[in-house]
C-alpha cells in the first residue's frame, strides 16, 4: 500500500519517518500514551514511498515477547474507502450496485436535499418507499443530542480525515447509532455529497476481531514462555496449590477456617500486650476489630428443591458479591455449609452494624441462577474486639452465638454478642428437649379464634392456633415454633394439628353448619414432597369435607420457589381445600405471580390493621390491598381487628371478612362453642348492624 518492500522495513524504518509532517507533533504525544497505558486508537496521515498520502485509522496494543515491549498497530486506510465511493457513483453501474449494498447506508444529498437514498439506508431509517425521504433536509434525521456535531455545513464535514459518530432517527422514531463519512460527489453537470455510513455494530464486531487476533497473539507468546520455563512452573503451581487448598474452600476459592484465624489473630487490634483497646492511629481514634458470621436461611430447603448444583452456584454467586464488598483490611471466609465470616477494621460499633445492615438488604434480594429465580435471605452473628474476645477463635465463637440468637429471632436480622447469649442458648436447648416428648404426653391443644362475614355478621370460620402446656407452665408459640422448624420436629407437629383441627371441623358440621377451620402452615412443611398426599390422608381418616378446610401459606414460603408453590397449591385445590395467602403485605409477592395461584383469600397482615384509626400509611395499604385484591377476584380477610373503628374502616371498603379480640380472643374448642352458641351473639349483631 506504502510501496515500501519487505527489505525496507526490515532496516528498522523509524515509524516517524512515514507519519506526515503536519502529524508529527500529534503522533509523539500519542506514542507516549501507548508506551504508558499500552492501548488505544487513533487517526494519522501516512506518506507512502511515492509521497501518496493515506489517511489511516490505527488501533494499537502491547505485547511482550522475548522481554521486549513490541507495540502491534493495525490500520485500515479510509482514504481509499472515500475514493472507492467516489469512483462507484461515478460509474455506469453505480445506481445498481448502491442499491445491492445491503450492509451500508449510502446517500446523495445537495443544495436541495436528499436526492437518492439505497434500500438499505431507507430500510434503517424506517422507510419503505425512496419518495418517504427524497427531497428532504439530512439534518432533519439527526438525533437533538447530536446537532451540535452536524452544525457544521457540508464541505466542512467532507474534509473530516475519520469517521465521526452520529445518532440518527428515523421516519417512526427509532434510533440509530451510525459511524459516517461525507465526501465531495461529481457526476456530470451535478454536485453534491456522499454520505456513507454504518451502524455502529459493525464498528464492535471489528474491534472484536482485534481484540481476538490481540488474544492469539498473547496465547502465542504465553505458550512459547511457558515452553522455555515449564518445569519451573509446574514445581511453583504444584507448592501453591497444596498451599492454597491448605488455607482456601475448594467451591468458592474463598479463605476457610483455618487462614481466616490466622489472618485474624495477626490483626493490630489483637496485638496489644499492654491492655490498650486496639491499635491507636495517626488520627487519634481507636481502631478495633468486628467478625460478623453469616448464614443464609433456608439453604438447606433450597438445595432440597433445586438441588445442590443449584446451591453451589448460590455459594459462589454470593461468594463474589462479599468480595467486591471489602475494604481494606477485611478478611473473609467460608467456614463451611452456607456459612461465611467477615473480620472488619472498624472505629465505632455503629460501623459493624451498618455492614450487617448491607449484608440483609442484598441477600434479601433475588439471585437469578440458570433458568431459576430464587431467594434465600441470611442471619448474621456479630463479635467485637476486644470486648467479646481477644483471639480468632473467641470472637468466630460468640459470633457464632449470636448467629443462633438472630435465627431464633426469626431470621433475616443480626444480633450482637452479650454474655446473655449463653444462657438464651441453654434455654432454647432446654426447650428443645421438651418439645420432643410434647406429643407423646399429649402437651398440645388447639385454640379457635372466630372468623366473621363483615357484612352480615355470620359466624364463617375459626383459625386454629396452636398452645403448648408444657410440665413449666404455658410456652408461647412465638419461642418453641422456631426450634421445632430448625430441629425438623416442625413435622409431626405439623401433622398433628392437621389432624386435631379436621376432627373438630367434622365435629362442628351438625353444631355450626358451614364453618370452616383455618390452619397455618410452616414454610418447611409446606415443601415437603409428601405433603399434599399428607393432607390427602388427613381428609379421608377424619372424613371432613375438603372445603370445611383452609390452608394458610406466607406470601414469604410461596416467593421462596414460586413454580414448586404453583404445583403445590394446583394440587391442594383439586382436592377441594381452600386455599389463603397469609401476612399478606409482609412479603415480596409479585402480582403476576399471585393471579396465577388457585387462592382463594388473602389475609391482610395485623400490623396494618392495628393502627388504621393512627397511621395514614397503614389505611392507605389496606384500602389498596383490598381493592388489588378484588380486582383478582379474590376474598379479603383482615387480623387484629381489635376496635370498632377498625371493622368500620374494612366493612366500609368491602373487606369480607375478618378476625381479632374485638369479636373474640382464641379460646378452647369447648368455649369457642359456647361463644359461638350465646356469649358473641351480641357482638356479632352489632356486626351485622
Amino acid at each position: 500500500m506504502l510501496g515500501y518492500d519487505a527489505g525496507a522495513i526490515d532496516a528498522a524504518l523509524p515509524v516517524i519517518n512515514l507519519v506526515d509532517v503536519e502529524y508529527h507533533d500529534v503522533f509523539n504525544d500519542i506514542w507516549l500514551g501507548l508506551l504508558e497505558s499500552g492501548k488505544t486508537d487513533f487517526p494519522l496521515k501516512i506518506v507512502g514511498l511515492d509521497n501518496s498520502q493515506h489517511e489511516i485509522m490505527f488501533y494499537a496494543d502491547s505485547v511482550v515477547e522475548a522481554a521486549q515491549d513490541t507495540i502491534i498497530l493495525y490500520g485500515k486506510d479510509f482514504s481509499l474507502a472515500k475514493r472507492n465511493a467516489a469512483a462507484l457513483v461515478e460509474s455506469e453501474m453505480s445506481q445498481r450496485i448502491l442499491k445491492d449494498a445491503a450492509l451500508s447506508f449510502l446517500c446523495i444529498c445537495d443544495d436541495n436535499g436528499i436526492n437518492y437514498m439505497n434500500p438499505a439506508g431507507l430500510k434503517l431509517l424506517e422507510g419503505e418507499k425512496e419518495e418517504e425521504v427524497l427531497g428532504k433536509v439530512f439534518s432533519e434525521f439527526v438525533h437533538s443530542d447530536y446537532k451540535s456535531v452536524f452544525k457544521k455545513d457540508f464541505s466542512l464535514l467532507s474534509a473530516e480525515t475519520q469517521a465521526f459518530p452520529l445518532k440518527l432517527i428515523g421516519l417512526k422514531g427509532g434510533e440509530l447509532r451510525v459511524e459516517m463519512f461525507v465526501s465531495k460527489f461529481r457526476h456530470g453537470g451535478r454536485s453534491g455529497y456522499l454520505i456513507e455510513a454504518k451502524d455502529i455494530n459493525d464498528l464492535l464486531l471489528r474491534q472484536e476481531e482485534l481484540l481476538r487476533i490481540q488474544g492469539v497473539l498473547k496465547r502465542k507468546v504465553a505458550e512459547r514462555t511457558q515452553e522455555l520455563s515449564q518445569e519451573i512452573k509446574a514445581r511453583i503451581k504444584a507448592q501453591e496449590t497444596v498451599e492454597h487448598m491448605t488455607y482456601h474452600d475448594a467451591l468458592t476459592g474463598l479463605g476457610n477456617r483455618m487462614q481466616f484465624v490466622h489472618s485474624v489473630d495477626q490483626d493490630p487490634s489483637l496485638q496489644s500486650e499492654n491492655g490498650v483497646e486496639g491499635t491507636k492511629e495517626k488520627s487519634g481514634s481507636y481502631r478495633h476489630c468486628a467478625v460478623l458470621v453469616m448464614d443464609l436461611d433456608h439453604f438447606k430447603d433450597l438445595n432440597d428443591i433445586f438441588g445442590h448444583e443449584t446451591g453451589d452456584q448460590l455459594l459462589r454467586q454470593i461468594a463474589g458479591l462479599l468480595k467486591e464488598e471489602l475494604i481494606p483490611g477485611a478478611q473473609l471466609a467460608r467456614l463451611g455449609g452456607d456459612e461465611f465470616a467477615l473480620m472488619l477494621p472498624i472505629e465505632e460499633k455503629v460501623d459493624a452494624e451498618y455492614c450487617a445492615q448491607r449484608l440483609l438488604m442484598r441477600m434479601g434480594k433475588a439471585f437469578f441462577l440458570s433458568d431459576k429465580e430464587v431467594y434465600s435471605g441470611c442471619s448474621v452473628g456479630i463479635a467485637i474486639a476486644p470486648e467479646h474476645g481477644t483471639t480468632a477463635t473467641e470472637l468466630l465463637g460468640h459470633a457464632e452465638m449470636a448467629l443462633y440468637q438472630a435465627k431464633l429471632k426469626g431470621r433475616s436480622t443480626y444480633t450482637f454478642f452479650d454474655s446473655c447469649l449463653k444462657k438464651n442458648l441453654e434455654e432454647s436447648s432446654r426447650i428443645e428437649h421438651l418439645l420432643r416428648a410434647a406429643l407423646d404426653k399429649d402437651e398440645f391443644e388447639l385454640y379457635y379464634q372466630p372468623q366473621i362475614e363483615l357484612q352480615t355478621g355470620r359466624l364463617i370460620g375459626a383459625e386454629a392456633l396452636i398452645r403448648w402446656h408444657s410440665s413449666e407452665g404455658m410456652v408461647s408459640p412465638d419461642r418453641f415454633i422456631p426450634i421445632a422448624e430448625k430441629t425438623g420436629l416442625i413435622d409431626p407437629i405439623t401433622d398433628w394439628v392437621m389432624t386435631t383441627a379436621c376432627t373438630q371441623a367434622r365435629e362442628w358440621q351438625t353444631l355450626l353448619p358451614g364453618i370452616r377451620v383455618a390452619i397455618n402452615l410452616s414454610a418447611i412443611s409446606f415443601r415437603q414432597a409428601d405433603f399434599v398426599h399428607k393432607v390427602a390422608e388427613v381428609l379421608e381418616f377424619t372424613q371432613v369435607s375438603p372445603g370445611s378446610l383452609e390452608l394458610e401459606i406466607t406470601e414469604t414460603a410461596i416467593m421462596a420457589d414460586f413454580r414448586e408453590a404453583d404445583r403445590i397449591l394446583n394440587s391442594l385445590a383439586e382436592l377441594g381445600v381452600h386455599l389463603a395467602i397469609d401476612d399478606f403485605g409482609t412479603g415480596y409477592s409479585s402480582l403476576s405471580y399471585l393471579k396465577r395461584f388457585p387462592v382463594n383469600k388473602l389475609k391482610i397482615d395485623k400490623s396494618f390493621v392495628l393502627k388504621l384509626d393512627q397511621n395514614q400509611d397503614d389505611a392507605a395499604i389496606t384500602a389498596a390491598i383490598i381493592s388489588m385484591a378484588h380486582a383478582m377476584g379474590t376474598k379479603v380477610l383482615a387480623e387484629g381487628v381489635e376496635e370498632k373503628s377498625h371493622m368500620l374502616f374494612l366493612k366500609e371498603r368491602g373487606c369480607e371478612e375478618a378476625q381479632g379480640y374485638y369479636f373474640a380472643k382464641p379460646m378452647p374448642a369447648e368455649d369457642f362453642l359456647k361463644w359461638c352458641t350465646r356469649e358473641g351473639t351480641d357482638r356479632l349483631k352489632t356486626v351485622a348492624s
